[in-house]
């Protein structure tokens, strides 16, 4: 409301000059409280910042898009990797030698322990034995159940210099230099980022675009 308004109906001076600077401390209050306070980062770039870059980044890979793999990972694709992992992993070193170990000891103290002992040290060789893949198959059976409920499939655009991700709405690039090292099968190519964890490419689901995928990954690969 302007002053000659106020005026015009009566109100003293001092009243209207009252009004104004209340409404203007209120305008004034009101645009800090809508008014993003920008935050101290350190030098660190802000999520907004770093979205932004992603999405750029992934705008760039897709102009060199050679062609896109859309599919969900089954059960068995899953528990293939994991059992892998789990059987054949490094880290599972120490469950081996305790296995062999005990097996050792059970072979060689057969006729020195007893039955409830023998029947004892077998029980917890069986346990060790079937303890891992169990875990792998029911880790297997998780993600399974998790890419299932996911309400599109995942898209794998082979680009350039790397594949654009997208999954649930979420986009990222995957630079090919990133992974660290290949493994293929009879039925399945493994594409590692880390020592266990990678992406995992069946023949079957892939089909005719396996063998340009292959040699792309086979030239690219961990490689500046």
């Amino acid at each position: 409301m302007e002053d000659n308004e106020l005026k015009q109906n009566g109100l003293p001076e001092e009243t209207v000059d009252k009004v104004v600077d209340e409404v203007v401390d209120e305008a004034a209050e009101t645009a800090l409280e809508e008014k993003p306070v920008a935050k101290p980062t350190d030098g660190k770039k802000t999520e907004e910042e770093l979205e932004a870059e992603n999405e750029a980044r992934c705008d760039e890979a897709l102009l060199t898009e050679k062609f896109c793999l859309t599919y969900t990972l089954r059960f068995k694709d899953l528990a293939k990797f994991n059992l892998r992992y789990s059987l054949l992993g490094f880290s599972n070193l120490v469950f081996w030698v305790v296995l062999i170990l005990g097996l050792a000891y059970l072979i060689t103290s057969w006729t020195a322990l007893g039955a409830q002992k023998r029947a004892l040290t077998i029980v917890l060789l069986v346990f060790l034995l079937w303890y891992v893949p169990i875990r792998a198959l029911i880790n297997a059976a998780k993600s399974a159940a998790y890419l299932r409920n996911q309400s599109t499939p995942t898209e794998y655009h082979v680009c350039q210099d790397g594949f654009v991700i997208c999954q649930e709405g979420q986009r990222g690039l995957l630079e090919y230099n990133k992974i660290s090292r290949l493994k293929e099968t009879k039925t399945t190519l493994y594409a590692y980022v880390f020592r266990n964890s990678g992406f995992i490419f069946p023949k079957d689901i892939v089909g005719d675009r396996y063998e340009e995928l292959r040699a792309i990954l086979q030239a690219r690969a961990g490689k500046q």
